[in-house]
């Protein structure tokens, strides 16, 4: 049986990086040198993407930050339902069912962007990887 593996991508304030980094390294086994860090450049904190392997349930609740279960295009983070947002945007659709998989995101225009959506609005800021 193949093991799932999920990007997941916390929400850190910059003077607890290091204290996340130990708590992934304690808790879950997850090396420094599997974690990137992106300055989110539109407010105070950094987002810590790394994976996370296994079949039991993921409570993200138990995390200490906010996390969520992300995907990334080059250096491009976001979730799907940011994701989808986004096309429903580009594309002026905003009723009816859109297939989402034969729209095509000009990914240039979303290069180093955060894509989240942040009470019911989508959010797209920049971002600058800073580890490794």
């Amino acid at each position: 049986m193949k093991v799932k593996r999920k990007l997941l991508a916390t929400f850190v304030p910059n003077d607890k990086i290091e204290w996340f980094l130990d708590l992934l390294e304690i808790k879950y086994s997850i090396n420094n040198n599997n974690v990137f860090i992106f300055k989110n450049l539109d407010d105070d904190t950094c987002i810590m993407t790394y994976s996370f392997s296994g079949d039991e349930f993921l409570n993200l609740n138990e995390f200490v930050y906010s996390t969520v279960i992300a995907h990334k295009k080059g250096d491009t983070i976001y979730t799907i339902n940011a994701l989808n947002k986004l096309i429903a945007l580009e594309s002026g659709i905003t009723n009816g069912n859109i297939i989402h998989s034969n729209y095509k995101i000009d990914w240039n225009q979303y290069k180093a962007k955060l894509i989240l959506i942040f009470n019911d609005k989508l959010i797209i800021n920049d971002i600058k990887r800073i580890f490794p």
